[in-house]
């Protein structure tokens, strides 16, 4: 089962962010922008299918969205499209369900438009390295600035160095449902350092804000809350976590391509 190649949700749910709206964009979700002719699901959906370390896919995304955008190119570039729930934690969920409790499964975010398949098998080997139930992808600042400084990101400083949340992360699926309050806690503390080690325990958040917090006092605290074997993994791919969150973000991206296309 090491060796099996991972399953992966894609989560592409979700309404389209003032933003963008106000900006003149009319579509589903920002998963459905177009960027230099291409939408970012489909970038994300095809880095995904040329990754050795992927078998299926999930798409957690409106049934009539991704039917509009992809008609019968849609079979190519994921295996299920799934409705999504309420909010991001119960869109994961539905892309659980139904799956082997035991699979580790990872969790893809389609707002990283310059993943490759590439930085996706470096992730996964990450993952298969280090026994977990939940592993969270971060990658360091200074590979990231040094390919992409034009783009923004909360960083976070830790004893082994400063970070930025990654688009990827993965969980066995049946642990799932019972992570779920957690998760949503996390999730909406995710954009504040502060927020989030507050959230881990007082005593974490004192050790933050004097440097003093590591990736591991981090992991076992989270064991502690989830009641899971929690991971950080540190990766040095920043397209993993090179994400759209704004009309600004996406100008970002779309000026990183043109960089590369006259290279």
């Amino acid at each position: 089962m090491a060796n099996e190649p991972m399953i992966a949700v894609a989560l592409a749910g979700g309404r389209l962010e003032r933003d963008f709206r106000d900006a003149g964009y009319d579509v589903a979700n920002k998963a459905y922008l177009s960027i230099r002719g291409v939408m970012m699901l489909e970038r994300v959906l095809s880095s995904l299918r040329g990754a050795s370390s992927v078998g299926r896919i999930r798409c957690v995304t409106q049934p009539e969205a991704f039917d509009a955008a992809f008609g019968s190119r849609g079979a190519d570039l994921c295996d299920e499209v799934l409705t999504p729930g309420a909010g991001l934690i119960e869109s994961m969920l539905a892309g659980l369900a139904g799956l082997p409790e035991d699979r580790l499964v990872l969790i893809v975010a389609t707002d990283i438009p310059l993943v490759r398949p590439s930085d996706v098998d470096a992730f996964t080997a990450r993952v298969m390295a280090a026994p977990c139930d939940v592993a969270y992808g971060f990658v360091r600042r200074e590979p990231h600035e040094a390919r992409y400084p034009g783009v923004r990101h909360t960083w976070v400083r830790l004893r082994e160095g400063t970070f930025c949340g990654g688009g990827v992360s993965a969980i066995r699926a049946g642990a799932g449902v019972g992570l779920a309050d957690a998760l949503r806690r996390i999730v909406a503390a995710r954009k504040s350092p502060l927020r989030l080690a507050a959230i881990f325990s007082p005593a974490l958040l004192f050790r933050y804000v004097f440097g003093m917090l590591g990736i591991a006092d981090a992991e076992r605290r989270a064991d502690v809350i989830t009641s899971c074997r929690c991971r950080g993994i540190a990766c040095d791919e920043p397209e993993l976590a090179v994400n759209v969150d704004r009309l600004e973000d996406l100008r970002e991206v779309e000026r990183i391509l043109d960089a590369q296309e006259k290279t």
